[in-house]
């Protein structure tokens, strides 16, 4: 889901030529004061339609002017105030982005001092939340199409590179960034760059004649991606449904699944991907039997190398040269919980450690309050010494620790870190029946409304309009053989 658009200046904001016409205007100004040579814009303008290189040098040598004068043309070009505004049209556009709750940016190349002048003169620092000239990082080498302003923007507006939006002109640099996850948009038209090749051959993923058309390219691109995603998933869920109808398993939509089967009999549009939940015994009958329906169906593969097991596909799915990862559907298991809460802090402590020996990547350290990023840190360093395989093990025998005696209410055992604690009760587990979702129907436990209410509170609310992104589907670029 787009969450940023950030766009190229030149020829893309405004149209390159009005800049190199004001810069003729001020040069010209000065040639005929200093040299007494009148219309030398129209002659400018004219060698700069020939070849846009070197004019300067090619009116000094037309004139028997000597290399000095060339330099202090130059000098004067780039250095002067611009005559130039940002059309009525573009600026609405960024207006109603804005509105509309967009984090905006700009991404540029060229040299600073020219670049800053014309961002002054258009007025667009008051219209964008960054502005990153490739130059100032350190260098002419971090132009585009080095991804490195593009990281750098990603940080400073809070969103990931595969929620970002880059709008630009130039196929010889400004498209290259979609092969990091980047959706890229092309703005047509006359500009200096039009005839341009296209670098390694990555094309823009959408075009446009006009900045009006940038919200339907926006929502067409959400959609598009949203339906690509939403069908991978209901392929792999009618999968798991089909096992488990096969062998007489019974399973619940889970979580925001759960959740979005009822409020929207289907997905929550924002969503992106699917939970599912056993109770201990129903999963191990499942974990029996998947590997071998998996191996005969072959598009699907089963994972139990994490502490949430999921169904995924066996190839990464591709679209439109992008390659998406984490499409899965996971499964969540019910155990008993002690009624007794001295053994319940007991018990979560020790699975909590366990959690933090398995995180062996990198974190979300926001997540944590001070008293769980202290657990975190002294658990990750004793889960070091310990491979994953070993304490999956451990958890395990620690989770069903009580599953032979009879308890009041159940846990989600493999849950999150911050949830785990949540006690259920028993009897909403008992009984699950078919539920539309989309155009299939799924099972979902009977007693829904308890436990969404349970969990969520007023379920039935949608939370804001900032919370509603997708989070778990990893996007980035395709190689060669897999867009084919």
């Amino acid at each position: 889901m787009i969450k940023a658009v950030v766009f190229d200046l030149d020829d893309t904001l405004f149209p390159e030529r009005e800049y190199v016409a004001s810069g003729f205007a001020a040069v010209s100004e000065a040639v005929e004061a200093e040299h007494g040579i009148s219309g030398a814009k129209e002659e400018f303008c004219a060698l700069f339609a020939e070849n846009k290189e070197g004019v300067f040098d090619r009116f000094c040598e037309k004139h028997n002017l000597d290399g000095q004068a060339a330099k202090k043309m130059t000098e004067l070009y780039r250095g002067h105030a611009p005559d130039i505004s940002l059309h009525d049209e573009i600026k609405s556009v960024l207006k109603e982005l804005k509105n509309k709750g967009y984090k905006l940016g700009i991404v540029t190349d060229g040299r600073p001092n020219g670049q800053r002048k014309k961002i002054e003169a258009l007025g667009l620092s008051a219209l964008v939340d960054e502005i990153i000239i490739t130059d100032e990082l350190g260098g002419k080498e971090f132009r585009k199409p080095n991804p490195t302003a593009f990281e750098k923007m990603s940080t400073l507006l809070g969103v990931p590179l595969d929620q970002m939006m880059y709008v630009g002109d130039n196929p010889k640099k400004d498209f290259a960034i979609g092969a990091h996850g980047v959706t890229t948009v092309r703005l047509k038209g006359d500009g200096i760059y039009e005839g341009s090749d296209y670098l390694d051959g990555i094309k823009e993923n959408y075009a446009i004649d006009s900045f009006d058309e940038l919200s339907r390219v926006i929502g067409e691109a959400d959609g598009e991606e949203k339906a690509f995603v939403h069908g991978k998933l209901l392929d792999i869920m009618d999968f798991v449904h089909g096992v488990c109808a096969a062998e007489g398993i019974e399973y619940s939509l889970s979580g925001g699944t759960m959740l979005g089967a009822v409020r929207h009999k289907g997905f929550i549009p924002w969503d992106d991907d699917m939970d599912i939940i056993m109770r201990r015994e129903q999963f191990d009958r499942f974990d029996a039997v998947i590997r071998d329906y998996c191996e005969r169906d072959g598009r699907f593969v089963y994972n139990t190398d994490r502490r949430v097991p999921i169904v995924g596909y066996r190839e990464t799915p591709t679209r439109s040269g992008k390659r998406y990862n984490r499409i899965k559907v996971d499964i969540f298991f019910l155990d008993n919980f002690p009624d007794k809460k001295s053994k319940r802090r007991r018990l979560l402590f020790r699975i909590r450690t366990l959690q933090g020996m398995l995180h062996k990547g990198k974190l979300n350290w926001k997540k944590y309050d001070l008293k769980g990023k202290i657990l975190l840190i002294a658990t990750r360093a004793l889960g070091a010494f310990r491979s994953s395989k070993g304490l999956l093990k451990s958890y395990r025998k620690l989770s069903t620790s009580y599953n032979a005696v009879p308890t009041r209410q159940m846990f989600i055992s493999n849950d999150l870190y911050a949830v785990l604690k949540v006690p259920y009760d028993r009897e909403w587990f008992d009984g699950a029946s078919e539920m539309p979702f989309e155009d299939r129907r799924y099972l979902v436990f009977d007693a829904y409304d308890k436990i969404l209410t349970y969990r969520y509170g007023d379920y039935m609310t949608p939370p804001p309009e900032k919370e509603r992104v997708f989070k778990h589907v990893k996007i980035e670029r395709a190689t060669h053989e897999e867009s084919k």
